[in-house]
């Protein structure tokens, strides 16, 4: 078990907001029961390896994503994109958007000997970054209060006439997206603003986590646990308040078609059932919980009956609170393995 804890130390070595060590891990899995840690471990091991981002490797995303819009665009270089674009500046301090985007600004002066202020000198698109894209909420009302802001650009208009009448792209960037919540931000954004929007808005992601059961041949590769008819869970569900998807609470025995990302389908069945039971048992510790989106397998959204959205993607800046709670739950007896910034900041909510 040291040696595992010590691999996975490595991995989250550079997670900014808690120390990785190996006994910080080993803390962590010891909350478990002692016949389940050492195979936590390993299929955490395994996870890690795949979904983790470090600075660097968001680095290497952020250029990778300069340099495919040079060649789209058809500019010579990026400091002639960058005088073309602006930045959708619109989430509060405390939020990842503009650590992004100064993290951004860093690599336009190592790399490419421009920066932030020389963007929007003429506006051809516009750019709203974010580093994951869970229910798709936060998404949908940044850009539908910014689409419906009047226009810095022409007096008397909104973003969104402009932009539509102009046929100027606004390109959305995600280091992680789930592809439900993007079908939902999308849905709400055409619900409130109209069809044309689909015509000027792009979302891409660096890695996507195909979470819609319903979708055909999903990967699944987040936490949704199978019905394995354990009373215990069936009592928590029941009790939900919560009335939406029920339908969407467990996994199909059947799919995904091919597991790709635990290392076996038992092995999956196995964490995910024994992260909802540890997440549900820490709920119970709470007593009344007032904020009604926190699930065992992590933050959703608050009229869906299921057990959270079960992400499993971790930056290092922070991660998701879609993640399951064990991860990063600090009260009531736990210990996390994750310290999350900015826990309990007032507009903190699901992404």
């Amino acid at each position: 078990m040291r040696e595992k804890s010590s691999a996975i130390a490595n991995i989250l070595r550079d997670y900014e907001n808690n120390v990785m060590t190996a006994d910080h891990v080993h803390d962590w899995v010891s909350q478990f029961d002692q016949e389940d840690q050492d195979f936590i471990l390993s299929e955490l091991l395994h996870i890690f390896k795949q979904t983790y981002l470090s600075k660097s490797d968001c680095k290497k995303f952020f250029q990778s994503c300069l340099e495919s819009w040079v060649k789209e665009f058809k500019y010579k270089d990026v400091a002639s994109f960058i005088a073309e674009t602006s930045f959708i500046d619109i989430q509060p301090e405390y939020k990842s958007q503009k650590e992004l985007l100064d993290l951004l600004n860093k690599i336009l002066i190592e790399h490419y000997n421009c920066n932030l202020t020389q963007s929007a000198e003429r506006i051809k698109r516009y750019i709203y970054l974010d580093d994951v894209l869970s229910t798709g909420s936060k998404l949908f009302s940044d850009l539908d209060t910014w689409f419906k802001t009047e226009s810095d650009l022409t007096q008397g208009i909104s973003n969104y006439q402009y932009t539509r009448d102009n046929q100027l792209p606004v390109l959305v960037i995600f280091i992680c997206c789930h592809t439900w919540g993007k079908g939902n931000a999308e849905f709400r954004l055409i619900k409130n603003l109209g069809i044309e929007v689909k015509k000027i808005l792009s979302i891409k992601a660096g890695y996507w986590i195909e979470n819609n059961v319903k979708d055909y041949n999903p990967k699944l590769n987040n936490m949704i646990p199978i019905d394995n008819q354990d009373p215990y869970i069936h009592n928590y569900l029941n009790n939900l308040a919560a009335v939406d998807k029920p339908e969407y609470a467990f996994r199909p025995p059947q799919k995904p078609v091919e597991e790709k990302l635990f290392s076996s389908l038992a092995s999956r069945n196995r964490i995910e059932t024994l992260f909802l039971v540890k997440g549900i048992e820490i709920l119970s510790r709470v007593g009344e919980l007032k904020v009604s989106q926190i699930r065992p397998l992590g933050y959703t959204i608050k009229s869906h009956k299921t057990f959270g959205l079960g992400t499993l993607f971790f930056t290092f800046r922070n991660i998701p609170n879609n993640c399951p709670i064990v991860f990063w739950w600090a009260n009531n007896n736990w210990r996390p393995l994750f310290v999350l910034k900015n826990r309990g900041i007032r507009g903190n909510e699901p992404k």
